[in-house]
């Protein structure tokens, strides 16, 4: 048993190994997935922008033709007032002149107000096209060298898992089946050492008895708090 105790304490070393291999990765992925938003949210910012700039552009040069409209109808007006005969078809022009005008200036402000949007909004869209450039060029970096992580670590990760796989071939099924349940149940971690009567996986004291007993690697001893197999090793102080 003493040999089962130990191949199957060598097996949850390189799980651990295994564990932290694979958090590299989720690490690594997520940082991805974090640029691939980052940049997904600064071309939909300059993507809204420029729709909004075109749709304001759209109502500046309607309204331009409205005034270029206005501007007709006033010297139309105007070509009018030498044809008129009397006074009060003549009063009538200057009010309609007037208002063409009134309406012309209000237009023209409205003009004014939207080129300031458009320029205040297009400036605002070079700075965030400006910055996701230079976004896209760091992420193309980072994603390279996270690529060569991830060659690298998935590399030592097939290893990892042939050696595991080579030292649970030598457990039997029973003790393996223990050693697989409690790996899922308790994160990752089911065989510990027990050091001074405390179990170093939950760190609860079990009976001095067991302790005894859960040195000498004898037969499989759970510990009672947490139910990890026992394996003991002398630790160097």
């Amino acid at each position: 048993m003493e040999q089962q105790l130990k191949t199957i304490y060598e097996a949850q070393q390189v799980s651990t190994q295994i564990r932290v291999h694979e958090k590299k990765i989720q690490s690594a992925h997520k940082k991805m997935q974090e640029m691939d938003a980052a940049l997904a949210e600064l071309n939909d910012k300059v993507s809204r922008e420029k729709a909004v700039v075109e749709e304001l552009e759209k109502d500046r040069k309607k309204k331009e033709k409205e005034i270029e409209a206005e501007k007709e109808k006033v010297k139309k007006i105007q070509a009018k007032l030498y044809e008129v005969k009397t006074n009060k078809e003549y009063q009538a022009l200057l009010k309609e002149i007037e208002l063409a005008k009134e309406s012309n200036d209000k237009t023209e402000e409205e003009v004014l107000v939207l080129m300031e949007q458009i320029e205040e909004i297009k400036k605002d869209m070079e700075g965030a096209t400006k910055e996701l450039t230079k976004k896209e060029a760091e992420a193309a970096v980072e994603r390279k060298k996270l690529d060569g992580e991830l060659k690298s670590v998935d590399a030592v990760l097939s290893d990892l898992k042939k050696t595991r796989d080579a030292l649970l071939a030598l457990v039997d099924d029973e003790l393996k089946s223990t050693y697989t349940t409690l790996l899922e149940r308790r994160d990752g971690l089911a065989v510990v050492n027990v050091k001074n009567g405390v179990c170093l996986g939950c760190f609860m004291n079990i009976p001095p008895q067991l302790f005894i007993e859960a040195t000498r690697n004898r037969q499989l001893i759970l510990c009672p708090s947490c139910n990890r197999i026992f394996y003991f090793i002398e630790e160097e102080e």
